[in-house]
């Protein structure tokens, strides 16, 4: 703008100039300006003045061409604010590594799975603060080969332990070229990586596949338990009858009376099973889980065997936490797992309670260092008629999944083989008391 103005200050100063000199010519040759003026000096005042007129149409005419192009350069900065405004605030991770391996772009969702603030990834190549599998391939190859993988999924644990599971997508950026001479492989610019966080979808698929298998289980167990409880009652009662008649032959009084102690266990394993399949009728009242949670410690020490070889401790730093809840059915549920916890820990070991409060949850862990879980079987141990011990029914951690569900909680369970296990339950928190 500062140029359109010296041009026009120019221009006009010229062109008083001229009318000027027009004047003066007019003076002394006496000759109006109407009338011919062959003069040499005339006739290149004249030119001078044409050429003046087309400096001003000229100058207009860029005017002109300066307020489209200030027109566009603010459309295209309102544009550039839009797409920063939805690169800002999109759910999805997102970056764009050149083909130098140098981040431009890195968004919020990316920063915070990543943890990693801008200033330390932007303009740097991605290796130099990242491995170069972090997302399931090799960025580098990537780069050299000018091949982005189809989408697929990875496991990730961010530096402050946080797991997640993301599904990634990548894909090429193309400079918009319209030089035939330029192939696909020559335009390229990079590679641009959205990351979405499928860390909860994932788990309400794992828990909806799991809520369906055990109510199919659940079902098929009771239709069979109510076929099984029928004809038990008779057998343990001929078995009884024999029992008191066969007082002359002792092996064969012993074997009728393992006869009547089966049929009592199975009978107990049938109760088990229709319990679990049947709804739970919760009597929600106000409890205090510090409380709870001292009882239980205090219960399990008073057997003699878990107090000689198993250290019970209770971690919080919370004198009170007051939820809604089922006394009963949850300190069973929690009872339950401290007792496999023992145990885990045949010889000697560490049970630990631990209580802490995470905005509206309380989260009760309980904490072994035991024998572990194996991997393969951490998606099954909720499951009714699973277990891996000889004298279990597996029964105890079906109640507890169930237990926990109906008190609208979730539970989490996170083992390694030979070191311990740990379960977490995350309890809504209602302020109750």
């Amino acid at each position: 703008m500062c140029m359109q103005a010296k041009s026009k200050k120019i221009l006009d100063d010229s062109q008083t100039v001229l009318s000027n000199l027009l004047h003066e010519i007019e003076k002394i040759s006496g000759t109006p300006p109407s009338k011919e003026i062959h003069s040499s000096e005339t006739v290149l005042l004249k030119k001078i003045q044409v050429q003046l007129e087309q400096m001003q149409t000229f100058q207009q005419e860029l005017h002109g061409t300066n307020q489209k192009l200030l027109a566009k350069i603010r459309e295209l900065d309102s544009l550039t604010h839009y797409l920063i405004s939805i690169l800002c605030n999109i759910s999805q991770g997102l970056l764009f590594i050149d083909l130098n391996g140098n981040v431009t772009t890195y968004n919020a969702a990316i920063e915070q799975i990543l943890e990693v603030q801008p200033h330390l990834v932007l303009f740097k190549q991605f290796w130099k603060n990242f491995d170069d599998s972090l997302f399931g391939f090799s960025i580098r190859e990537a780069l050299e080969k000018k091949h982005s993988p189809e989408t697929h999924y990875t496991n990730f644990v961010s530096p402050s332990g946080k797991q997640y599971d993301l599904e990634i997508h990548t894909t090429f950026i193309l400079q918009d070229t319209q030089n035939p001479g330029y192939s696909e492989q020559d335009s390229m610019q990079g590679i641009i990586i959205l990351v979405r966080d499928v860390t909860e979808i994932r788990r309400l698929q794992l828990i909806a596949k799991r809520n369906s298998r055990m109510k199919v289980l659940g079902e098929m167990a009771a239709s069979v338990a109510h076929e099984i409880r029928n004809p038990l009652g008779g057998i343990k009662g001929f078995a009884s009858l024999l029992e008191r008649d066969l007082s002359d032959k002792p092996e064969l009084q012993k074997m009728a009376g393992y006869i009547v102690q089966g049929t009592d266990n199975l009978n107990r394993l049938v109760t088990q099973v229709l319990n679990y399949s049947r709804p739970l009728q919760p009597q929600f009242a106000s409890m205090d889980l510090v409380q709870l949670l001292e009882e239980l410690r205090l219960h399990m020490l008073v057997d003699p065997s878990v107090k000689e070889r198993i250290d019970i401790n209770l971690e919080t730093d919370l004198p009170e936490l007051w939820i809604h809840a089922d006394m009963q059915i949850l300190r069973s549920a929690i009872l339950n797992l401290m007792v496999n916890a023992v145990q885990a820990m045949p010889n000697h070991g560490t049970l630990t309670l631990k209580l802490i409060q995470q905005e509206e949850l309380a989260i009760i862990q309980v904490k072994d260092t035991g024998i572990g879980i194996p991997s393969e079987n951490l998606e099954k141990i909720f499951s009714p008629f699973f277990t891996t011990r000889p004298e279990g029914n597996g029964f105890g951690l079906a109640e507890v999944y169930k237990a926990v569900e109906i008190h609208g909680g979730d539970i989490e369970v996170h083992s390694i083989v030979q070191k311990g296990t740990e379960f977490s339950l995350k309890l809504p928190v209602k302020a109750y008391k």
